[in-house]
């Protein structure tokens, strides 16, 4: 009998072998690419028997896509198939640098390039079914991107605990930018590749007692052992200012979406800056665009992996928008 979604706590290890290491083992499908500027790149897909819709899921910075079992196994109940990727420079796909734990991207274009060609290379929407982005994180910011570049036929999109600004303290996003692009071009200038901002570092596993993702011991412990298998560490300077300049952009790229939004906000988020959320979603109802905002109550960060009493009602909200 299923585990039900308020309980899986109490029976984590339970749940894990009897329900989402079956469900792996029958519907996991591993695919390697190779992307348009040759790094090799790793995703999944998950095709349901009966599905009803496609779901296209985009983790958060430094995540490899296995920490997501419970999220993809909660998706693909909702009788979807489900694609997954391993964003460029982390998890299993390449990384870009000599410095493998450095977390860097050339150019913030280039995640959407590489959603754009994995989709192609799977055929994964080339079908008559509805298809939706669930996207955490430096995901939602990605799902925004590719929808402006690309304009791909989208039923529904749903942002949790979105980086639609990072946390900045009082610097606004814009001047943030220009201090970036000062740091970096600096660095450029001593250094044969990018470096770490300030603050940042190599991997360091954390401890559950200081984190700021989840209230969850049992699905922290869970994500942190699948995340130690690809260890990645901070930002570079060049990660840092290509975040800010298209975060700078997604308020009036808004105008552009075509597709109905739920916008899951953290109320305890410290990784990402709330007030950025804030100002794009008055953007978005600007422009007459269906956004709804969603406060989650004491949830940290990730949203998508708390404890079961706020998650329980994310999935369900998630659910109910997705089958609406």
């Amino acid at each position: 009998m299923s585990i039900r979604l308020s309980e899986r706590e109490a029976n984590w290890q339970g749940f894990i072998a009897q329900e989402i290491t079956p469900f792996w083992q029958c519907y996991h499908q591993a695919i390697e690419l190779t992307t348009l500027d040759g790094l090799t790149q790793s995703c999944a897909t998950f095709r349901h028997p009966q599905a009803k819709r496609n779901i296209i899921l985009l983790p958060g910075r430094v995540e490899t896509y296995p920490k997501y079992q419970e999220v993809i196994f909660d998706l693909f109940n909702t009788q979807a198939n489900v694609f997954v990727i391993d964003h460029r420079g982390q998890g299993h796909s390449q990384r870009m640098l000599k410095s493998t734990q450095k977390g860097h991207v050339a150019h913030f274009n280039h995640y959407a390039e590489d959603l754009e060609q994995a989709l192609a290379y799977t055929r994964f929407i080339d079908n008559d079914l509805p298809t939706s982005v669930v996207a955490h994180s430096m995901g939602g910011a990605i799902a925004l991107n590719w929808l402006h570049l690309y304009q791909p036929n989208i039923d529904k999109l749903v942002l949790c605990a979105p980086m639609l600004g990072i946390n900045a303290g009082l610097l606004p996003q814009k001047t943030a930018f220009y201090i970036a692009c000062f740091v970096d071009r600096i660095n450029r200038i001593f250094k044969s590749e990018p470096g770490y901002f300030f603050g940042q570092q190599p991997y360091n596993r954390p401890d559950f007692s200081d984190n700021v993702l989840t209230g969850s011991k049992v699905r922290f412990d869970f994500g942190q052992d699948i995340q130690a298998q690809c260890k990645l560490g901070g930002v570079t300077t060049t990660w840092l200012k290509e975040a800010l300049r298209l975060i700078n952009r997604l308020p009036s790229q808004s105008r552009f979406l075509n597709c109905d939004v739920l916008l899951l906000q953290a109320e305890k988020d410290v990784v990402v800056s709330l007030p950025a959320q804030d100002k794009w979603h008055e953007y978005a109802s600007e422009f007459d665009k269906n956004v709804i905002k969603r406060l989650v109550k004491n949830a940290r960060h990730e949203i998508l992996m708390e404890s079961d009493d706020i998650r329980a009602e994310v999935i369900t909200q998630i659910r109910h928008f997705l089958q609406g």
